[in-house]
């Protein structure tokens, strides 16, 4: 089967700061993410603010050599905004740790090796399942998809920052835990969480009795979720060379993830749903930042190698095009931000994510934007 040339939009601007007057819309939300909606001013030790600071670590791994002064600045002055707040003590904690690594990496510092260490002993006290899972929560043991992204971003990066493959081991562990007690077999998803202590409860923002009374699962398979895995180990797979044995498992982690999405996709708006597998449900939603996630591990997916079907370049190519349609938005004429967002989640029935409140902005939609974006530009060039 031919495949069809991918479409690499540009979006005009008239802009500051040096800029070119032509870019895509990737640089041009690049620019309002690190100037004016988090500038290292706005940056707090938070799982929302960690996943545009992920981001910002791989615009610097992917930047031309004179490019990179600037992300290496933002994240440095991110870092020391916050350096006496860094632990580790719950997953959520755990995801800005991401930027102490990086900058052990590039820069060899002692003192953000000490910070790094710091955060790995606190993540090693959180409480675990009975089989070894760390719990998103403190008070009660539940596991949850969206902890795969919070401390896998850091494991990995503590990876590349010191070449100890016991980071790895430990991600690919959780990895493997979380996915026996997640995974759907008929999709190759994950239900949102899993409940260890057999008890009815809730959190700030979830439902009662969410557990199923026998498998303690979640019922739902929830879009953004999901997408916190896939790019996470997109992410793992690509920095690990192809003789480590933990590859090729992560490899068919992400695999089973992306198999069935291309036919989950929506053809006219080019996303996927706050409930991808319920697509044609009448109240279900189209969903951007789960869009970017799922397309981003499609893109990275392609360049690797790992997935060749022609379905799945179709599907990043609807994905790029349908963000830039239908979930981005100017403000002020300058500048774009994100919508179509659904707010922070926890976990419930069907009726309840159909429920959440969508939004524009948003840390983890504009990263996740903007990393999709990168991913897709490059394999779209001629």
């Amino acid at each position: 089967m031919t495949k069809k040339p991918l479409i690499l939009l540009v979006f005009l601007f008239t802009m500051n700061s040096g800029y070119l007057l032509a870019q895509t819309w990737t640089d041009t939300l690049d620019l309002y993410a690190r100037t004016q909606f988090m500038p290292p001013s706005k940056f707090q030790w938070k799982w929302q603010k960690a996943a545009l600071l992920s981001t910002m670590v791989k615009q610097y791994d992917k930047a031309e050599e004179k490019k990179k002064e600037i992300y290496l600045k933002y994240i440095q002055k991110c870092m020391q905004k916050t350096m006496q707040q860094a632990n580790g003590k719950t997953p959520n904690a755990v995801a800005s740790g991401l930027g102490m690594a990086f900058l052990y990496r590039v820069t060899r510092e002692g003192k953000y090796k000490e910070v790094c260490d710091k955060i790995y002993k606190d993540y090693l006290l959180i409480k675990r399942s009975k089989d070894g899972g760390v719990s998103h929560l403190v008070k009660n043991i539940e596991l949850w998809d969206d902890t795969i992204f919070m401390i896998g971003e850091f494991l990995i990066e503590m990876y590349r920052a010191t070449g100890d493959t016991n980071y790895i081991d430990e991600l690919v562990k959780q990895v493997s835990i979380h996915r026996n007690k997640l995974q759907d077999p008929e999709w190759g998803l994950w239900v949102h969480g899993w409940d260890n202590d057999n008890k009815s409860h809730c959190t700030f923002c979830g439902q009662m009795y969410w557990p199923d009374k026998s498998t303690r699962k979640s019922s739902e398979i929830w879009g953004r979720g999901n997408g916190w895995i896939v790019v996470t180990l997109s992410d793992a797979i690509e920095c690990l060379p192809q003789e480590n044995k933990q590859r090729s498992i992560l490899t068919g982690y992400l695999k089973e993830m992306l198999y069935r999405l291309p036919e989950l996709q929506d053809k006219n708006t080019g996303h996927w749903y706050q409930l991808p597998v319920k697509n044609n449900h009448p109240k279900n939603y189209i969903e951007s930042s789960c869009t970017a996630m799922f397309a981003y591990g499609i893109s990275r997916g392609l360049q690797m190698g790992i997935i060749q079907d022609s379905s799945y370049n179709k599907s990043v190519e609807l994905a790029y095009i349908g963000l830039r349609n239908f979930s981005v938005q100017k403000i002020n004429n300058d500048y774009i931000t994100t919508k179509n967002v659904c707010k922070g989640t926890c976990i419930g029935d069907e009726t309840y994510y159909l429920n959440r409140k969508v939004c524009h902005g948003k840390p983890f939609g504009i990263g996740m934007f903007i990393a999709f974006g990168r991913a897709y530009e490059r394999i779209a060039k001629p």
